[in-house]
């Protein structure tokens, strides 16, 4: 083998080993800033806030008004556990600025991971070509997958309850 192209390949793999470290810093960057607490605030549930909220809640679905559709965090990731989100008629989580449900903190989550929308016969998640994947109820949404009332959503490290 001709000693220039060896030294295209040593040259290469130096190239290859930079990205590979400069990757890896940017990951423990993301992962070690502090997070803003000001966009994660969240009221406990067991607060009275929350629970008049819920009595609330409860009040309004018998009374006639539709209850507003919402995703809870129920554990993991880096947003706040019974942080709440209401679902609009279609909606982006993931960890870039514009989605309607950011997660910037989870490096598990890609950019823009999922959307939720609204269809004639109910709500749909779409997995949007992430890198680790969508679940419903620990299964891999593969297209547009219906979500109900009571399922478990998974995004990233972060997990919520979808209540419709």
């Amino acid at each position: 083998m001709p000693i220039q192209l060896l030294n295209i390949f040593k040259y290469l793999l130096i190239v290859l080993v930079w990205l590979f470290f400069i990757r890896v810093l940017r990951a423990v960057w993301v992962e070690a800033r502090p997070q803003n607490s000001s966009i994660f605030v969240a009221t406990p549930q067991g607060s009275p806030v929350a629970q008049r909220k819920r009595g609330k809640a409860k009040k309004s679905a018998k009374s006639g008004p539709e209850v507003s559709p919402k995703l809870t965090v129920a554990s993991g990731g880096a947003l706040v556990k019974g942080a709440e989100f209401t679902i609009s008629e279609s909606m982006t989580i993931g960890r870039g600025q514009g989605c309607n449900v950011p997660m910037p903190r989870d490096t598990f989550a890609s950019s823009v991971h999922a959307r939720i929308y609204q269809h004639s016969n109910g709500w749909y998640v779409d997995d949007l070509d992430s890198t680790n994947g969508t679940f419903v109820n620990g299964k891999k949404v593969a297209g547009s997958q219906i979500i109900v009332s009571g399922d478990r959503l998974q995004v990233g490290q972060t997990i919520f309850e979808v209540s419709l």
